[in-house]
């Protein structure tokens, strides 16, 4: 029965992600895309301090681990949504959830570069396939210009992946044995931090009621609950099998965005989204366990 309700939570918790995007893409409308980002995690750092502060009175942070926690709120919390909500406010929701969803190949090749980790067949052909599909999805409007809107987009998509990769190899090297609350409590502050200048070049205005609400559900359902419907299948399920939830969505965002934003998805598009997806299980599923283990119980909640 636990098994059954995890895989339902599962699949809850996929749409609530893949339905991030949209909600991004409604806010930056409105709300300059860094100010936007800082505004989201202002609430959830909020939420989540107090509930760690209730559940979790005792947990601290080492002082070995300051700086670390300093460096995981800036790549995956401050540059990480940065160029997230920067990259919808240029380009489709559709193509930056499909590029994002690289981040495993790009972290296959840092996990080379930095650890030495061996590459197997498969991990070069699940990489080589997102490679592919990423130039597909790149190039999938024709001309492609460096300064046109669409590839300036789609380059800050790219930004936003590397950035998640940089903030799981600080995370790697945190020492302490942390609750995984923990750690994304205080990186959501620091991350908040390095945001605040946001407060100082935007222009504040308040919100509209719409773009209030879709905020409030990316602070509350995406960076809190979402975390915690997370955390919850991880301990159940697994490493691998969440994994592959997670693949899913980058499709729940294809679809929901072509019914409620009603974005245009091109045979090209659709083509390069499948392989890379095609390219990421390959990848998801050719590593040891506790290689997986070890990058998923970080504070993986990114959306």
């Amino acid at each position: 029965m636990n098994k059954k309700f995890a895989h339902m939570m599962a699949w809850i918790v996929m749409f609530l992600w893949g339905m991030s995007y949209l909600s991004i893409k409604v806010v930056v409308k409105e709300i300059d895309p860094i100010l936007s980002a800082f505004y989201r995690y202002l609430v959830a750092a909020i939420i989540l301090y107090i509930s760690l502060k209730i559940k979790f009175p005792e947990e601290k942070i080492l002082k070995k681990d300051r700086g670390k926690m300093a460096l995981g709120g800036l790549f995956g919390i401050s540059l990480y949504f940065t160029f997230e909500n920067l990259a919808v406010s240029y380009t489709t929701a559709s193509n930056v959830s499909v590029l994002i969803a690289s981040i495993p190949i790009f972290t296959i090749v840092s996990q080379r570069i930095v650890f030495g980790e061996k590459f197997t067949l498969r991990k070069i052909l699940g990489t080589t396939l997102s490679l592919i599909g990423i130039v597909i999805i790149v190039s999938s409007k024709g001309k492609v210009s460096l300064f046109s809107k669409g590839t300036i987009g789609d380059l800050m998509a790219l930004g936003a992946a590397l950035s998640w990769v940089m903030y799981n190899i600080v995370n790697s090297k945190v020492e302490g044995e942390y609750k995984s609350i923990t750690v994304t409590t205080y990186q959501a502050i620091w991350g908040c931090i390095f945001l605040s200048p946001s407060l100082l070049v935007a222009n504040l205005q308040m919100p509209s009621m719409k773009v209030a609400l879709n905020l409030l559900y990316l602070a509350i359902f995406c960076s809190c609950i979402g975390f915690a419907i997370y955390i919850y299948c991880l301990e159940k399920l697994g490493a691998t099998v969440i994994t592959t939830y997670v693949n899913l969505q980058p499709m729940i965002t294809l679809v929901t965005a072509a019914l409620i934003l009603k974005e245009s998805i091109t045979i090209w598009q659709g083509m390069g989204s499948v392989i890379i997806l095609a390219g990421v299980f390959l990848v998801s599923f050719s590593g040891k366990k506790k290689i997986v283990d070890r990058q998923q119980r970080r504070a993986d909640y990114n959306i």
